[in-house]
């Protein structure tokens, strides 16, 4: 999966440390966009209102632990002018 695919989706992170981290996958850069690393980088934001910069080159490996936040759903409702 690509970095994008996980945006807004609750994730667990596990680095190639050992270090693991899970919150909410809310934005993302491209590598030819990533001056710093020249890596794909995904953020995530965890409970604790910490932000991780996940670079491919750390991750050992990323799983979805709950899908996206589904819009509501309101009703249809008929009115008249």
């Amino acid at each position: 999966m690509e970095f994008s695919d996980y945006l807004g989706k609750t994730v667990r992170v596990e680095f190639i440390n050992g270090r693991v981290i899970t919150g909410v996958a809310g934005g993302m850069s491209y590598a030819p966009d990533n001056d710093e690393s020249g890596e794909d980088e995904l953020n995530v934001w965890t409970n604790d209102g910490r932000i991780y910069e996940v670079l491919s080159s750390t991750l050992a490996s990323i799983q979805v632990l709950e899908p996206a936040q589904s819009k509501k759903r309101f009703p249809l409702v008929a009115a008249s002018l």
